[in-house]
C-alpha cells in the first residue's frame, strides 16, 4: 500500500509542510513494521536511511566492549533517527531496537539527498531537529560526567511519572534504567532503597510510586 501525505504529516517536523514537499517524500517512503525486540539496524550497518516512527518506541543504544548498554534516547511516535549517516554517508552510529511493536517510514538516504536538492524546506526541517537531537546528546553528555547516579535516577523516576498516572513510575526494570542512565544495575538497587528510606518513593510489587515528588527534586538538582 502506498505511503500517502497523510502519513508524512503524522511526523511532527513534517507536520505543516507545504503538500508538494509531503508528495514528494510519500513518493520515496517506504512503509516498514517490526516486531518488539528486532533489531533495525546495528552500530557499524551500512545505513538504510532516515526513519520516522509512526507508531511504537525504538531504542538507541551504544554497547561497551564488555557489554554494558548505553541507552542513547528512546524514540516516540512523529520523531526522526538515523539522520547522521544519511548525510555524512558513515555507517549507522547507534543500535536501534522495536522497544514495541513498530511501525515506521523509510527514506532511503540516496533518493532523500536528491529530494531534498528540490525540497529545501524538507532539509532546514531536518536540520532543526537533528539540532534538537544534538542538544539532548549534549545534555546526556554533562548529566553522565556532572551529575551523580542519584542525581539521574531522580531525574528519570521524574520524567517517568509525568508520562503516566499521577505519582506512578511507568514501569523500567532495574537493567533498563541502568543503560538509561549509564551505571550498574547494582547501583540503580541501593539508590532506590535509598530514597525509599528518605521516603521519597514508596515500591509495592515491583511498582515505584512517587511519595515525596519537592524531595526528589531536590535530588535530581544536586550533582
Amino acid at each position: 500500500m502506498p505511503v500517502n501525505s497523510t502519513e508524512i504529516r503524522r511526523a511532527g517536523l513534517f507536520a505543516d509542510l507545504p503538500e508538494p514537499d509531503c508528495a514528494a517524500l510519500a513518493s520515496i517512503a517506504v512503509r516498514m513494521q517490526y516486531a518488539a525486540g528486532e533489531t533495525l539496524f546495528l552500530t557499524g550497518d551500512p545505513s538504510p536511511g532516515l526513519y520516522v516512527l509512526l507508531n511504537g518506541q525504538v531504542r538507541l543504544s551504544r554497547l561497551s566492549p564488555g557489554g554494558r548498554e548505553q541507552v542513547i534516547h528512546v524514540v516516540v511516535p512523529g520523531h526522526h533517527f538515523n539522520s547522521v549517516p544519511v548525510f555524512d554517508g558513515g555507517p549507522c552510529p547507534v543500535n536501534a531496537s522495536a522497544q514495541t511493536d513498530v511501525v515506521a517510514l523509510l527514506f532511503p538516504g540516496e533518493q532523500l539527498r536528491s529530494l531534498i536538492m528540490d525540497h529545501p524546506t524538507v532539509a532546514l526541517r531536518l536540520l532543526a531537529d537533528s539540532c534538537s537531537y544534538l542538544r539532548r546528546l549534549v545534555d546526556l553528555v554533562d548529566d553522565l560526567a556532572l551529575t551523580s547516579v542519584q542525581g539521574r535516577l531522580a531525574r528519570l523516576l521524574l520524567t517517568q511519572a509525568e508520562a503516566g498516572e499521577q505519582g506512578f513510575v511507568q514501569p523500567l526494570t532495574q537493567s533498563e534504567i541502568a543503560a538509561r542512565l549509564g551505571t550498574v544495575r547494582e547501583m540503580v538497587g541501593r539508590s532506590l532503597k535509598i530514597f525509599e528510606a528518605m521516603g521519597l518513593i514508596r515500591i509495592e510489587r515491583g511498582v515505584i510510586i512517587i511519595v515525596d515528588r519537592a524531595g526528589l527534586e531536590r535530588e535530581a538538582d544536586r550533582a
